[in-house]
C-alpha cells in the first residue's frame, strides 16, 4: 500500500490507523538530504479535535550514511517516531449579522492551545497529506556528522589510507600552532620587538 492520503470528512475524533509502506520518492526526499535503502515502513494514526487533526506513528527504514571519518558508505537501520498536526482550511467567509456566541471558539483562542514545540501543517485543499511531515522528521533526524562507529579510526590524513583496514605507519606532522607565523618573525634579523 501507497503512502495515504486522508479525506477530511473520513475523520472523526475516534483515531484511524493506517500500516503502509512508502517508498522514499513518495515523501519527496532528496539524495542530499537522506538516501533510504527500500521501501519505508510507516504506522500512522489520526484523528481530529476541533480545528486540528493530530498525526502521529513511527516510521522504520534502512537509511544509507557516509562516515565523516573514513568517508565510507555504511547502513543504518532507524525506528523514527513522528507527529504532527494539520489545521483544517478555514471555511468561505459569511457576513452575519448576529455577534459571535461565547460557545463559538475564537481563532486566537484556538492557537493559544497548541503545543508550541509540534509542528503545524496546512491541509492541502481538504485532504491531509502527510508526505512533507515525514520528510521534514527525516531530515530532521539525519545526524550532523555520521559515524559508521564510535571508534572509527578514520583516513590517514598524510597518505589517506583508512586506517581501520591496516595501520600505515606514517608520522603525522605536528599540528602548527597559530601564533607560528609571528614567531617566525620574531626570530628574523631586524624583526624589531618594538616594530
Amino acid at each position: 500500500m501507497a503512502l495515504p492520503s486522508f479525506h477530511l470528512n473520513e475523520l472523526s475524533d475516534e483515531d484511524v490507523t493506517v500500516s503502509c509502506e512508502a517508498q522514499p520518492e513518495e515523501l519527496g526526499l532528496l539524495p542530499e538530504e537522506a538516501v533510504v535503502r527500500g521501501p519505508l515502513s510507516l504506522t500512522l494514526t489520526v484523528g481530529a479535535s476541533g480545528k486540528l487533526i493530530h498525526v502521529h506513528g513511527a516510521m522504520d527504514g534502512t537509511f544509507v550514511r557516509e562516515c565523516v571519518r573514513c568517508l565510507r558508505e555504511y547502513e543504518e537501520r532507524i525506528h523514527l517516531p513522528f507527529s504532527g498536526r494539520y489545521r483544517m482550511p478555514d471555511p468561505p467567509t459569511v457576513r452575519r449579522s448576529r455577534a459571535k456566541t461565547e460557545q463559538e471558539p475564537d481563532d486566537a483562542d484556538v492557537m493559544e492551545t497548541l503545543d508550541e514545540d509540534e509542528e503545524t501543517y496546512a491541509c492541502s485543499g481538504e485532504r491531509v497529506e502527510p508526505a512533507e511531515m515525514l520528510r521534514e522528521h527525516i531530515i530532521l533526524a539525519t545526524p550532523f556528522q555520521p559515524l559508521c562507529d564510535e571508534n572509527c579510526r578514520g583516513l590517514c590524513p598524510v597518505c589517506g589510507r583508512d586506517r581501520n583496514q591496516a595501520a600505515c605507519g606514517c608520522v603525522e606532522p605536528a599540528p602548527m600552532s597559530p601564533f607560528a607565523v609571528l614567531q617566525q618573525r620574531w626570530k628574523k634579523p631586524g624583526g624589531n620587538r618594538g616594530e
